[in-house]
């Protein structure tokens, strides 16, 4: 298996991930010599268009580094627009029952496992590489489903039994607002919802991921303890604001 993302997760191995708010293929070029296993360019929160995307795309694959897109939504035109753009790892967002993670894998698939369209595209280089794109990519290509919703807690078996499905990755800001407690990621509803998706995914024998937005040492190993051995640490936008309120703070002291 090529895709180094995809086989962590199924080995069950710990795989770091950076994320990426800002569309500029400098930002995917210094993440990626940083050494980051996998890239995820945020086309939900962050101001990306497609075409960005796979700029960015075509920047990381230089490096020893997986693409990946956090999708706006469930949704096929995306899934299959990101896959042709050369994204090797999906991540989509709030899925809340088996059915919406099936037809997820589905759309990320080519026939007969999925509704995948073939066609020449950038991932199989404008159909130079089609044959051998075709035949690889429904194993290559790395399926994540989100867990931000109540809803999604209510039915986590369903969804992590679904054929196809890699691993699940925690949105805890929805998950709490979905409860009437949003940013409280300490209160029990969300202790409770954190254990439980814990153990799903070691009962399913399935990768769990979450993402640290201000990583620091003690809260990475606490993750790791815990379990969670997808992680995506830190977010452009936010290495920056830090980093410059830290060296102005010092300046002016």
């Amino acid at each position: 298996m090529k895709n180094k993302l995809r086989k962590a997760l199924l080995e069950k191995k710990l795989t770091l991930g950076g994320w990426l708010q800002i569309g500029h293929p400098a930002c995917a070029e210094i993440f990626a010599r940083a050494g980051f296993d996998w890239i995820c360019v945020d086309l939900e929160h962050g101001a990306i268009n497609l075409e960005s995307m796979t700029n960015i795309c075509r920047t990381i694959d230089a490096f020893d580094c997986v693409p990946v897109a956090r999708l706006p939504m469930n949704d096929p035109v995306w899934i299959h627009r990101c896959l042709d753009a050369g994204v090797r790892g999906l991540i989509i967002p709030m899925i809340n029952s088996g059915a919406e993670a099936k037809r997820a894998c589905r759309n990320a698939k080519y026939p007969p496992l999925g509704d995948r369209g073939f066609g020449f595209c950038r991932a199989n280089i404008h159909g130079m590489d089609f044959d051998s794109y075709i035949k690889n990519a429904n194993d290559e290509i790395a399926i994540i489903m989100q867990i931000e919703h109540k809803d999604a807690i209510a039915h986590l078996d369903d969804i992590a039994r679904v054929k196809g499905v890699d691993a699940l990755f925690i949105g805890p800001l929805d998950l709490s607002g979905s409860m009437g407690q949003t940013g409280r990621l300490e209160c029990q509803d969300m202790t409770d919802a954190l254990h439980k998706y814990l153990a799903v995914c070691g009962n399913h024998g399935i990768s769990a991921g979450r993402h640290i937005v201000r990583p620091n040492v003690d809260e990475i190993h606490q993750a790791i303890k815990q379990g969670y051995n997808l992680l995506a640490l830190g977010l452009d936008v936010v290495f920056l604001a830090e980093k410059t309120q830290e060296v102005l703070k010092a300046a002016r002291s």
